[in-house]
């Protein structure tokens, strides 16, 4: 790459890069194993690189909640890549777009005057996309990993080369549902991502103290997730998942190349 930026306009019509087709048969394929399920409490198994009962797939629990799980290889990519990436791209819809033609629709971000150790540490996201349920307008409050489940932030970790997550909410709805983690491992000549998502495992309403807590218990009631999350949200989101990661995978590259002058740009 010699950095020259191409027309962010032309990347909406280039055709995406496809998942991996094992991955995409274990999502086709219904339920994944029960083996392979972790609870927020084993976030940390998320950072050993050795292979997990399950790297992709999706369940629906008896309480309510769903999860999903995917790995998606990111060759030629560092964890500085991935850091601009997630400061760089909620600034502008068009950037956002390019990731996902056709399902991301726009981005914005609340940014904080004094950055954390990474760029995106304590903004919050509004996505407006589709998932595979409808278009949605999420809220994503994007925080160090000891703030949403890990033990640490894992900046020393010499397997870790970033982490991207925190809660996930709606903003139509006005209520947080869901923790998110992205965990990127080195691996060979570049990355390999973990994905996985505890829907329905955090619903607070967006309201003052005094009133989230008895609501949220109330709304976390099995009958009450099963009403308020789509029943093909898992297997459309593990779906969407891989495809988003695997076409961001091979634009990322070029992207920084072409756009990474400083932070923010």
């Amino acid at each position: 790459m010699d950095g020259t930026a191409v027309s962010l306009e032309a990347y909406l019509d280039r055709p995406m890069t496809p998942p991996d087709p094992a991955s995409l048969a274990a999502v086709a394929a219904g339920e994944a194993d029960p083996a392979g399920l972790l609870s927020l409490d084993e976030m940390d198994r998320l950072l050993d690189p050795a292979p997990l009962a399950v790297e992709t797939g999706w369940w629906r629990l008896p309480d309510g909640t769903q999860q999903v799980a995917a790995r998606t290889r990111f060759p030629d990519v560092t964890g500085e890549m991935i850091d601009w990436w997630f400061d760089w791209h909620p600034h502008e819809a068009i950037r956002y777009r390019i990731w996902y033609p056709g399902a991301h629709r726009e981005n914005r971000v609340e940014a904080l005057e004094v950055r954390g150790a990474k760029p995106f540490w304590g903004t919050v996201h509004h996505p407006v996309e589709d998932v595979g349920t409808g278009m949605v307008r999420a809220r994503i409050a994007f925080l160090p990993p000891s703030a949403y489940g890990f033990m640490s932030d894992t900046l020393e970790d010499p397997n870790v080369a970033t982490i991207v997550g925190g809660y996930v909410g709606d903003d139509t709805r006005r209520t947080w549902h869901s923790v998110m983690t992205h965990v990127f491992l080195r691996e060979g000549d570049g990355l390999v991502l973990r994905s996985r998502f505890w829907m329905g495992a955090r619903i607070v309403p967006m309201l003052p103290g005094p009133l989230a807590g008895p609501i949220g218990r109330f709304a976390s009631r099995p009958a009450m997730r099963r009403h308020a999350l789509p029943r093909d949200l898992a297997p459309g989101l593990a779906r969407h998942c891989l495809e988003e990661y695997a076409n961001l995978a091979t634009l990322l590259p070029e992207l920084y190349a072409a756009y990474a002058v400083r932070w923010g740009v």
